[in-house]
């Protein structure tokens, strides 16, 4: 379980912590080189009781993944004969976990396997977890009375309120900052306006809003709803509740493999995307159920009421993907994303995409 006010984590979750706070700045789709080596191409055997076990290497545990965790507890994997076991990663070296074959899938920002496409390396998108950005801009509560601003207030409204304020930011190459620079852009607003000021995690933008080092940050679900929760920040942009149309059904987070492994395990994957399939129904169709599983399984030493208040914005705004097949307007979305961000995206990019390539 993860405590999202300290950090913290027990046995179960060793090792998530430092992806926890990445993805919480948005470091979901923070870009990096990856190199071939050997392996990434086995064949999953079945055990003797006809088990067959994926490794799955994350960086984070998010709420977003709700659909995952679900499959695994409710026993949807174990019914298609799935043991699911995660390898904890650092941020951007989860592809590279499946090329040197110490992990079979890896769950990593759609941005990833298009940018190793343009890099010359190839591999399998199979299945679309995320839907829609997991961040929110936060406010400190105290920046939020003097602004003037109200909920009533427009989103470019909001948006010149926080043209040249400090700005809280994991990373100078996270996606936090291309996602605010698209903001802006939207806005109508220059680029110049936005005052980014690196932080390096999540804890440091909590930290920094509250001593009022910046006046705002962009944080993943559900740490703005922590925050508010204390009382020291506001939401003031709900980017994964869906306030921003322009980011909504974007392929932000998603399960991939070497073209190798997904030529030597069809039936395997086939089945693997039933039991997610049944998983991301049951966030939808069981909201109650499948909030306080994810809630006492993961995040139990967080306030209940700011968890669930995150995985409901995220449902709003169908940020949890409804089904495990790409969706064709998701992957076209984040590609234009991409290219509106200064990031290259080959012709090719749809090569990647079985369900869009076949």
């Amino acid at each position: 379980m993860i405590n999202l006010r300290t950090g913290s984590s027990d046995r179960r979750a060793a090792g998530a912590r430092r992806g926890l706070r990445l993805v919480a700045l948005g470091a979901l789709l923070v870009t990096g080189v990856v190199t071939a080596c050997s392996g990434g191409g086995k064949t999953v055997q079945a055990s003797s009781s006809g088990i067959r076990t994926v490794r799955i290497a994350q960086p984070f545990t998010s709420t977003l993944n709700s659909g995952l965790l679900d499959a695994i507890g409710q026993g949807y994997f174990k019914a298609h004969n799935i043991q699911v076991k995660f390898i904890s990663v650092n941020n951007g070296a989860a592809l590279q976990t499946t090329l040197g074959g110490s992990a079979d899938m890896a769950l990593a920002s759609g941005v990833l396997p298009l940018t190793a496409l343009n890099q010359g390396q190839q591999f399998k998108v199979f299945a679309q977890i995320g839907s829609g950005f997991p961040e929110s801009v936060i406010i400190s509560t105290d920046a939020y009375k003097s602004s003037g601003l109200t909920d009533a207030s427009t989103f470019q409204q909001k948006m010149q309120f926080l043209a040249g304020k400090p700005f809280g930011v994991s990373s100078p190459s996270g996606s936090t900052v291309f996602e605010m620079r698209y903001l802006f852009k939207l806005a109508g607003l220059p680029e110049s306006d936005f005052n980014m000021v690196t932080l390096g995690s999540g804890d440091g933008i909590l930290a920094a809003l509250k001593s009022h080092k910046v006046v705002a940050g962009s944080i993943g679900s559900p740490y703005p709803q922590v925050a508010e929760s204390d009382g020291y920040a506001k939401i003031l942009i709900s980017v994964t509740g869906g306030e921003v149309p322009q980011l909504k059904n974007t392929l932000t987070s998603v399960l991939v493999v070497t073209p190798q492994f997904y030529a030597k395990n069809t039936a395997l994957l086939n089945d693997f995307k039933a039991a997610l399939a049944e998983g991301q129904k049951y966030v939808y169709d069981q909201p109650t159920e499948s909030d306080d599983y994810v809630w006492s399984t993961y995040f139990k030493t967080s306030p209940k009421t700011a968890i669930l208040e995150g995985l409901t914005a995220q449902r709003a705004g169908k940020s949890i993907s409804t089904a495990p097949a790409i969706d064709p307007t998701a992957a076209q979305n984040l590609v234009t994303f991409m290219k509106a961000t200064g990031q290259a995206v080959p012709d090719s990019w749809r090569t990647i995409f079985p369900d869009l390539s076949s």
